[in-house]
């Protein structure tokens, strides 16, 4: 099933809802890298004053990433616009993390 949402539709999602209080809950850093581009996205959250979400590998912005999760681009849109059951994109090998 293709998505009809893009990476840059799903980031500006995802921003929309990440406050503070949010980061202050999550307190790590993602590292995201997209199988069919070059594209990498950083999502610093830390802390309350993580930066957010930050375009390039999280090595560029001089932050270590806790979390590292490599799909394509379409998977991560899907995976942000709930098309993509996230246990079931690990468990097919769509998607593959490392902690």
């Amino acid at each position: 099933m293709e998505t009809k949402h893009t990476v840059n539709q799903a980031i500006e999602h995802l921003q929309s809802k990440l406050n503070a209080q949010m980061m202050d809950q999550i307190q790590t850093v993602f590292g995201f890298h997209f199988k069919d581009t070059s594209e990498a996205y950083t999502l610093d959250a830390q802390d309350g004053n993580g930066k957010g979400w930050l375009a390039g590998a999280p090595e560029a912005h001089q932050l270590t990433a806790a979390i590292r999760v490599t799909l394509t681009s379409t998977d991560f849109a899907k995976l942000v616009f709930g098309e993509l059951n996230p246990m079931a994109g690990m468990a097919t090998g769509v998607a593959e993390g490392r902690f």
